[in-house]
């Protein structure tokens, strides 16, 4: 699929109390450090697709929508004008005669008689306005704060800064507009806006260059060539990362619905390196407010994607991959613990510290190994540190430590203590690879450390205070308190390490069936006791309707392929095939939760190629269900993976026979030596469940059955 298919409108019709994807219609480059949108609104929610009116061009660098009002740091609101529509903070345009794709973006002005385009580059944009109209100009404002600090015949420069910030000094972006006509005029208004005229022409043309460490940089960073030049080069670079799996389908809804999923996974970590005079990439140390060598990514938070979006960089990205894991061992040397929600910096968002489980991922594929030695001496410094703010790292690190559980007086206790038992199976992975046998040893026993919360009587993972006393007041339909964003049914499968164990802890197949069994088959119900009202996640959970599997949310990613590690993945089949042509689509509704940085668009990507990586950290996917008639990944080495489904129907809903290279595959996961090496993968799809299918032989769990 091309990117002039693409409309950046995906997923963008949202509200705070229902979220169908919470996403920005982005024009950028992929990873690009900059992103350029329509602003229809001030609040977190700024663009709505059916809105008639808008506030401006925003250059944003919007983490997630929940970061706040002020989450968008170092922003830019560009409102163009013509004389009818001077001085006004909000004009009407059309959306329907506007375009929206990741390498430009049109607006439309009927009224105005005003066409404006946006085409972006690596560290800036072109921006041209054409009317008929005399007296254009823009209206220039600053969503976080900032200023202008010149105005000459044909410069405009100034910087926007971050409000919202958690390290010692605010970070400063700053712009260097090239105005080819001239500028006529401009005034500060009392409101802190801008409005500057440029010299009457039928066509304005403005250069911008933007830098995160110096005004000379930001002139360095303005493009020269010619627009249909840096408009080919957007394509192009967008094209080559859509081109990365081809899927084909006699339904070209799915196929467009894949490729608008593929397009938000290339969005983050936005870069936020630049290069110096040499080529060198260099950038600004956030904590030091200083400039250094080497790379550095922001906007990324790890809880949400180091499920999905880096297990599949593994697999296709090989040109950034390296570098963004170089960059976030910069962050770690510079902040003094691994990050877990950068947005610029370590916001410490979210239980656990899931970049453990990216390091581990790529250290189990052999990707990057020269950075594994100092990135195990911050996944040991994390674990074994507390933060004196519990921000940073493991946020109740000393109370583990301590009880080898997090107390119940600690917030979400389950879900820190179950995602530190899996940073411990994470540390094993690296320092098994790097031949540390004893630290290895040790941090794999201290990951079973889940078991201290698994209440026999309840059947779920349950709070304990102090005293190892278990919740008084336990239901398993309590959302959050001692759970984060769900409830026991949702968060007591989180032990991807040793599905095994936790079968063990149920009793046998036989009694985890009955659990599974009764995951699925549940009422979607809640209660609000720990947040005391209806969060929106509550509210998609039960407007999905897929039981106690709510997919629209990380936390149920990998409850369909439990059904695996009781030899029965045919249960997950029927499950998966409605979620990927249920729940998501290619429209302003696209999904059936917070998208968050790549994380469910990713999961879809794999899901629907008919794999997925259960355990990151161990190299091995577990098949799921396919969805599409054919499809290639064209992997990083060169190699070819290729899938194809027979009787890909919507009434077939079960896996009848899977053969590779025409011969019979009998287990239900794959190894990533044996994909990588290229596969060629045939499902034959049938009516009924077949039950022999697949092997007994069961997934990866640090216990063995």
């Amino acid at each position: 699929m091309n990117v002039n298919q693409i409309d950046t409108r995906h997923a963008t019709s949202n509200s705070f109390e229902l979220s169908r994807g919470n996403c920005f219609p982005f024009t950028t480059l992929p990873f690009g450090m900059n992103f350029f949108a329509v602003e229809t609104h001030e609040d977190n929610w700024w663009f709505h697709p059916e809105a008639k009116h808008f506030r401006g061009l925003r250059l944003s660098h919007q983490p997630t929508m929940w970061a706040g009002t002020k989450g968008d740091f170092c922003s830019v609101c560009l409102l163009p004008y013509t004389r009818p529509t001077k001085g006004l903070k909000s004009v009407s345009y059309s959306p329907e005669r506007s375009e929206f794709h990741p390498h430009y973006l049109k607006i439309s002005q009927p009224n105005n008689q005003l066409e404006t385009n946006v085409v972006p580059t690596e560290y800036g944009a072109v921006i041209t306005m054409t009317s008929p109209q005399d007296q254009k100009g823009v209206l220039v404002s600053f969503p976080t704060s900032g200023t202008i600090t010149k105005v000459e015949d044909k410069v405009i420069e100034g910087w926007s800064d971050q409000l919202h910030t958690h390290g010692k000094v605010p970070l400063k972006l700053y712009f260097h507009i090239e105005v080819a006509t001239g500028v006529a005029n401009w005034t500060r208004r009392d409101d802190d806006t801008y409005e500057i005229d440029f010299q009457d022409t039928p066509t304005v043309e403005l250069r911008m260059g933007t830098s995160f460490i110096s005004s000379a940089y930001a002139v360095k960073n303005t493009p020269v060539e010619p627009v249909s030049k840096l408009q080919e080069t957007a394509a192009n670079l967008w094209n080559e990362k859509l081109a990365k799996i081809e899927v084909t389908d006699l339904d070209q809804t799915k196929v467009s619905t894949f490729y608008h999923n593929l397009y938000r996974t290339f969005l983050y970590p936005q870069r936020l390196y630049e290069f110096d005079e040499t080529g060198e990439p260099v950038h600004r140390d956030v904590y030091a407010d200083e400039v250094k060598s080497g790379y550095l990514y922001m906007n990324n938070g790890f809880w949400d994607t180091a499920r999905t979006v880096y297990p599949l960089y593994s697999l296709i990205e090989m040109e950034e991959y390296p570098k963004i894991l170089e960059g976030f061992l910069n962050s770690y040397k510079e902040s003094g613990f691994l990050p877990k929600w950068l947005s610029p910096e370590d916001s410490g968002g979210m239980p656990g510290n899931y970049v453990d489980a990216v390091i581990a991922d790529a250290a189990a594929k052999g990707i990057r190994m020269d950075l594994m030695p100092e990135f195990l001496e911050g996944m040991l410094h994390s674990a074994t540190v507390q933060d004196e703010k519990r921000s940073a790292g493991r946020s109740y690190c000393a109370e583990y430590l301590e009880y080898g559980y997090v107390p119940q007086d600690m917030h979400e206790s389950v879900n820190h203590t179950l995602d530190y038992c899996y940073s411990d199976y994470c540390i094993s992975v690296v320092a098994d690879k790097l031949g540390e046998v004893e630290l290895a040893k040790k941090y794999a026993d201290q990951s079973m450390n889940y078991r201290n919360l698994f209440s026999k009587e309840d059947g779920f993972m349950v709070a304990k205070d102090r005293e190892g006393n278990f919740n008084e007041n336990f239901s398993p339909i309590s959302w959050g308190g001692d759970y984060t964003e769900g409830c026991a049914w949702q968060s007591s499968f989180a032990v991807v390490q040793d599905i095994q164990g936790l079968i063990n802890l149920y009793g046998s197949d036989e009694d985890f069936e009955d659990i599974l069994v009764r995951l699925g088959n549940s009422k979607p119900a809640f209660t609000v006791e720990g947040y005391g009202h209806v969060i929106h996640e509550m509210a998609e959970s039960e407007y999905n309707g897929f039981g106690q599997i709510n997919v629209g949310n990380q936390p149920s990613f990998h409850l369909p392929y439990l059904y695996s590690y009781i030899g029965k993945p045919y249960y997950a089949q029927p499950l998966l095939k409605q979620a990927i042509n249920r729940l998501f689509s290619d429209g302003w509704q696209g999904y059936p939760g917070d998208e968050d940085n790549g994380s469910m668009a990713t999961w879809y990507i794999f899901n629907s190629l008919g794999f997925y990586p259960f355990c990151p950290g161990h190299d091995e996917y577990l098949i799921g269900m396919p969805n599409f008639d054919q499809a290639v990944l064209h992997l990083a080495n060169g190699k070819d993976v290729s899938l194809t489904t027979e009787m890909n129907n919507p009434q077939q809903q079960f896996i009848h026979r899977v053969t590779e290279s025409g011969e019979t595959y009998h287990k239900s996961f794959i190894a990533h030596d044996d994909l990588v090496a290229g596969m060629n993968l045939n499902f034959e799809l049938g009516m009924v469940p077949n039950p022999r299918c697949f092997d007994q032989e069961r997934p990866f769990s640090m216990t063995k059955k």
